[in-house]
């Protein structure tokens, strides 16, 4: 997949998918053909907010999420090495976001294992790749965004944007 400016591709395609499934099962409306900038999704949002993500790298952060705001329901959840913050994103004034308070590691386990009971649609992780631990393929669709050019953490996944 090409690397673009914004996520916005990763979740057509992933909406293109979903669409493609009802229609197979016959379960699809004329809806598909009307929609145009509004995705049926649930979109689960990592959010990397340990001691190594710096203000301005959170900032280029909040101008992805703000780029997928509105398309589907946005479900973040703010991480370091544990759960920080659970939100929904539209719900949510953007002075309430952003504590980035993080000092120590990164381990994004535990925002996996959350992704696994809410079953989103696609889970997208904004992060610089400084990870530890191991983490298994939650079997949902992955688009990293990531600020430096090493490969997806864990190994799954795709990079979908490079910041």
């Amino acid at each position: 997949m090409t690397i673009s400016s914004n996520a916005k591709d990763f979740l057509i395609k992933i909406q293109q998918n979903k669409d493609l499934s009802k229609l197979s099962k016959g379960i699809l409306s004329s809806t598909i053909q009307e929609r145009k900038n509004v995705l049926d999704l649930n979109i689960a949002v990592g959010l990397d907010v340990s001691g190594s993500i710096s203000r301005s790298t959170f900032v280029l952060f909040m101008k992805q999420l703000d780029a997928i705001k509105g398309l589907s329901r946005v479900k973040v959840v703010e991480i370091d090495t544990q759960i920080v913050a659970v939100y929904d994103y539209e719900l949510t004034k953007q002075n309430r976001i952003a504590r980035l308070k993080g000092g120590g590691g990164t381990q994004f386990s535990p925002a996996f294992n959350l992704f696994q009971k809410l079953k989103p649609d696609a889970i997208l992780f904004m992060t610089d790749g400084d990870v530890a631990g191991s983490c298994s393929d939650p079997q949902i669709p992955t688009g990293w965004i990531m600020t430096n050019n090493n490969p997806p953490p864990y190994g799954f996944g795709e990079v979908i944007v490079r910041l």
